[in-house]
């Protein structure tokens, strides 16, 4: 597939847009993610003027793997509907994903025939659509360099594939839409909740993490609340994905644990876990951490025993 360089499209897209992408593929090492990308454009004598005002997350039913993945369309439709009533202007405007896990550095044939579907369906409300593929990651102290992100745009009724080059691409300091506010606060360690008991734990529990589990950040949901998500690695080299929801709705918080379809060998450990209330996200990711090292170990000496504690 040739890609055509696009010279009558602008895009603006907010540093808390990149933040919010990076955020997702750091919590993603080994498998594909991504979400829906929105906001508004102008289009005048051939010239496509996008600017991004939000990321939604893939949701909470999105299915991923090293060389696929597929979103939660009907979570991220009650999300768009939700920010819509208050901002009527807003447009889905396309999607993002990643390939820095397969090493693919375009788009791939089955993202284009995909997307010019898309373009083409009745329903669709804009001529065009955007895509954001990120490539690579990198180890970078600064968080809008972490990886190497570029920009596409597919047009109804044509069936070229336009890339939009790097200085057609304005990056601005401006609030996103979506994630709103507080959940963006709450990414790096600054939300202020009513509870300020569990305040002052998030507090300690950013510290600990970000220290040893950089993998696994913080993030907020309108339905699920505050929680921390992200891959954790264990002895043999393997990896899980574990999901630390807090419940703040008493005075001292609690939290429980949740390990995303983990392998045959930790699922005994898993069903124990998930009947456990932790004092702390930093007490329950230490405890998975070593529980699940437990069981690698004691296999290799052909002893199945489980047994967790708070």
């Amino acid at each position: 597939m040739k890609f055509h360089v696009s010279k009558n499209v602008r895009l603006t897209l907010p540093q808390a847009a990149l933040r919010a992408i990076f955020d997702e593929c750091d919590g993603f090492d080994q498998d594909e993610t991504g979400g829906r990308v929105i906001g508004s454009f102008q289009e005048h004598d051939g010239k496509l003027v996008l600017e991004i005002t939000g990321i939604i997350e893939a949701g909470p039913q999105a299915k991923r793997s090293a060389v696929s993945f597929f979103q939660d369309g009907n979570h991220q439709e009650r999300v768009f509907r939700q920010v819509e009533r208050s901002h009527p202007e807003i447009e889905h405007l396309g999607n993002w994903h990643t390939h820095h896990v397969n090493g693919l550095q375009h788009l791939s044939d089955g993202d284009i025939d995909t997307y010019h579907r898309t373009v083409n369906h009745p329903k669709q409300n804009t001529p065009f659509f955007y895509a954001l593929l990120v490539t690579a990651k990198h180890t970078m102290s600064d968080p809008l360099r972490r990886y190497t992100v570029k920009h596409y745009v597919i047009r109804r009724g044509d069936e070229r594939v336009y890339e939009i080059p790097p200085h057609h691409v304005q990056i601005v300091d401006k609030p996103l839409l979506w994630p709103s506010a507080p959940a963006q606060h709450a990414k790096h360690g600054h939300e202020s909740p009513s509870n300020p008991v569990a305040h002052g734990d998030r507090v300690y529990d950013r510290d600990i993490l970000g220290e040893f589990y950089r993998g696994v950040r913080p993030f907020t949901s309108a339905k699920i609340g505050f929680y921390w998500r992200g891959p954790l690695e264990l002895l043999d080299g393997s990896k899980v994905e574990i999901v630390v929801l807090e419940d703040s709705s008493s005075r001292t918080p609690a939290y429980s644990v949740t390990l995303r379809e983990p392998p045959d060998s930790l699922k005994g450990v898993a069903d124990e876990l998930a009947k456990v209330d932790f004092p702390s996200a930093r007490g329950a990711l230490i405890t998975t951490e070593r529980s699940c090292n437990r069981i690698l170990y004691h296999q290799r000496g052909n002893i199945q025993r489980i047994h967790v504690t708070a």
